[in-house]
């Protein structure tokens, strides 16, 4: 074996967080390139997403997860069961907080996770570029989880300040990752970037313009299915369904006289078109499935299954 098998470091990596606490940009930044769906509306990121870090003496396999929430539909109990089972096969933790936003007892109950799961962490203090926030009152309040709950030893091994948005202190966190990560040989080749399915990027692409312009009348009451991806020579055709759960909510989707959803086809086009490097040209339909959140089969068929 060489020295640089010998010295070759790899392992998988869970992000986790509160909702909307900028896992899904920040798992973008460390990889420089968009992986997973960013949005200002919490639970957009609904499947473990698998971005590979490909360095020259390590591969870091980031698994981007749903933020954990404490209510009880059948979609965010699937959120949940995603985001917990993410620590199965995992090397470390990447715990993103949100220095912006006061701790609250969803963060209280994340902690618990975070500490129960008996894995190195890496504490990532996020949105500084919106100023030092509360960076002092999060490591007090982890101080104080530990010593309340008694736990013997501080899984957290550094507290780094971050902003997934700037870019700022990225190189240092993947050095402190790298620190935690077993002498191993790779888990993919070289040059791949994700293992996530190409119809859940595709769908998580035209989810992400409906969040965008949509914004909050909408959030939680979306979903997308590729039906079918057509490959010709020069064009990939998609055909995607936009599930609604009422008819009010097809109308909004849709907007006047179709203006909205083509504002929609039009942006996730340009992110498609750098995904398939050439032109796409995408059939947009929206469907109402009602309550289709609560419908476990309709949940399987869109691929948010357990």
């Amino acid at each position: 074996m060489t020295d640089r098998e010998t010295l070759f470091k790899s392992g998988f990596v869970s992000i986790v967080g509160r909702p909307n606490v900028g896992k899904s940009t920040l798992l973008n930044a460390l990889l420089g390139r968009k992986i997973s769906i960013v949005s200002s509306v919490p639970q957009t990121t609904r499947h473990q997403i698998r971005g590979v870090l490909n360095l020259d003496q390590a591969q870091i396999v980031f698994v981007d997860t749903p933020g954990i929430h404490s209510y009880k539909k059948h979609l965010v109990t699937h959120l949940n069961v995603v985001a917990k089972k993410s620590v199965s096969g995992i090397e470390a933790l990447l715990y993103v907080v949100d220095v912006s936003r006061p701790i609250g007892k969803e963060e209280k109950a994340l902690m618990n996770f975070v500490a129960g799961s008996r894995l190195p962490v890496i504490m990532a203090l996020n949105k500084t570029d919106l100023g030092p926030g509360l960076i002092n009152e999060y490591m007090s309040a982890w101080k104080q989880f530990l010593t309340d709950s008694g736990f013997d030893e501080d899984p957290v091994k550094y507290f780094i300040p971050v902003s997934a948005l700037t870019g700022k202190s990225l190189k240092q966190l993947i050095t402190a990752l790298l620190e935690v990560l077993p002498v191993q040989p790779a888990f993919y080749g070289k040059d791949d970037v994700t293992d996530f399915p190409l119809t859940f990027r595709i769908a998580d692409v035209i989810r992400e313009k409906l969040f965008v312009n949509l914004r909050e009348e909408l959030p939680h009451s979306l979903a997308v299915e590729i039906e079918k991806v057509e490959e010709k020579e020069k064009v990939t055709v998609v055909y995607a369904l936009i599930y609604v759960s009422h008819v009010s909510q097809k109308k909004i989707v849709v907007g006047n006289k179709g203006a909205l959803l083509k504002e929609v086809g039009t942006a996730a086009r340009k992110d498609l078109q750098d995904i398939f490097k050439k032109k796409v040209f995408l059939d947009l339909r929206v469907k109402v499935v009602r309550d289709w959140q609560n419908k476990p089969r309709i949940l399987q068929e869109l691929g948010y299954t357990e």
